[in-house]
């Protein structure tokens, strides 16, 4: 009985440290001081204003986007991503034949272009490279006007 258990626990313990291995690591990364980031927000536990740059990928192939966030004193801030869309040429379409009306038969029309299809995307991966510490900001739009 003891060597039954002893066998479950050990397997037990592989099956838990390959599962820790294989998934992904959620770990903030400290870009400075008091200032960490991890997936889409940073978190800053300072009295200043970091300014963070983050490189994101975006799906779809349509590459990287640089992403400047002001991290504000003591609070979380959620960056804000706006990945391109993608367009996607049209296709050659054929055109149904119709009847001639000056003879017999029908013509043939040439083949169009269809519609382009605009694909959105979004990101896939967030790489926070620096930040600094920027007290004072560039005002960001309110959206009142005056």
């Amino acid at each position: 009985m003891r060597q039954r258990l002893t066998f479950g626990l050990g397997v037990a313990s592989v099956v838990m440290a390959a599962a820790g291995i294989l998934a992904p690591q959620a770990v903030a990364r400290e870009l400075a001081p008091g200032l960490s980031c991890e997936g889409y927000s940073c978190r800053n536990d300072t009295d200043d204003t970091y300014r963070v740059e983050s490189v994101v990928t975006c799906s779809d192939g349509v590459g990287q986007i640089t992403v400047v966030t002001y991290a504000r004193p003591q609070a979380t801030t959620d960056l804000r991503i706006g990945c391109p869309t993608k367009t996607i040429p049209g296709q050659l379409q054929q055109q149904p034949p119709v009847l001639n009306p000056d003879g017999p038969g029908y013509i043939y029309p040439p083949p169009t272009m269809g519609p382009p299809q605009v694909k959105i995307t979004h990101p896939v991966l967030v790489e926070h490279r620096s930040a600094v510490v920027d007290n004072s900001p560039r005002q960001e739009p309110t959206g009142s006007a005056g």
